[in-house]
């Protein structure tokens, strides 16, 4: 063999070794970004190879209403494995049908995590629709993954206690606005949030009038499952005295649930307060 056979030869292996320790590395980075999910309580709730033009895909969750009871979330976290993906907006379609849309317009580059804020807490997600554009280039098609990152519970103790501070049944069907009544008596309260029971409620704008007859308008439209909350809400200046929550909404009736439990549900909108 010549001194050129033995030089191609060694730059073979060389070539070899370094794929293989490249490789490794990239296994051993993974890992590491699994365990730091897991570490985060994130979980996996679908993955989708994407291709190389605009284009549009969707993750299914494939989750029943039982698997979502004890489920909530407030951020998406999306995942780019392989290649860049310019994701341009995103739409969460729910069990019931109703559907959320978020303009994005961001690179996600290979590796890297892209969070979504949910505006509250959100379960029951039945698909994630994506329009994206990826980048070609030699490292061929990108996989997305969507993770869950769980809401989370406010605690016992003086810092992080909810009080709640009244409820409303509302309107069955239909657009309608209620008040819930809270009073001085309640104490001073820096946040508040609303929770749903009995039935779906889209909420489209919040007013909180302070014991001083100060008027806080609060942008608050979200759409509420069934036992889900909103994020905390800032209460202008902190620390305020509520005379009373109007709120402007629209009753969601959901054919499931009256398949599941033979009847028509109302829903209650209830205001807790965070002291």
């Amino acid at each position: 063999m010549g001194l050129r056979s033995v030089a191609m030869a060694l730059a073979a292996v060389a070539v070899l070794a370094g794929a293989l320790a490249s490789d490794a590395a990239a296994q051993r980075r993974d890992r590491d970004r699994d365990e730091d999910r897991r570490g985060r309580g994130l979980e996996l709730l679908g993955e989708q190879r994407v291709g190389f033009r605009v284009d549009r895909d969707v993750i299914r969750v494939n989750q029943s209403e039982e698997w979502y009871r004890s489920r909530r979330y407030r951020t998406l976290h999306f995942v780019a494995d392989g290649n860049d993906v310019h994701m341009i907006s995103l739409r969460l379609v729910y069990l019931n049908g109703y559907a959320e849309e978020f303009r994005v317009d961001r690179l996600i580059r290979d590796g890297e995590e892209m969070p979504v804020d949910l505006r509250g807490e959100r379960s029951y997600i039945r698909d994630i629709e994506m329009v994206y554009r990826s980048r070609p280039d030699f490292r061929g098609q990108a996989t997305i993954r969507v993770y869950g990152e769980p809401a989370r519970r406010f605690g016992p103790g003086p810092d992080r206690e909810w009080v709640e501070l009244g409820c409303q049944q509302v309107s069955l069907i239909g657009k309608d606005r209620d008040t819930i009544r809270v009073g001085l008596r309640e104490g001073r309260f820096r946040a508040i949030r609303l929770a749903v029971r009995g039935a779906d409620v889209e909420l489209l704008d919040l007013n909180v009038v302070y014991g001083n007859g100060e008027r806080h308008d609060i942008a608050v439209k979200h759409f509420l499952r069934e036992g889900e909350r909103t994020r905390p809400l800032d209460l202008r200046g902190r620390d305020r005295h509520i005379d009373r929550v109007e709120l402007l909404y629209r009753s969601r009736i959901n054919p499931a649930d009256i398949v599941a439990r033979q009847k028509l549900s109302v829903a209650t909108v209830c205001v807790e307060g965070l002291q």
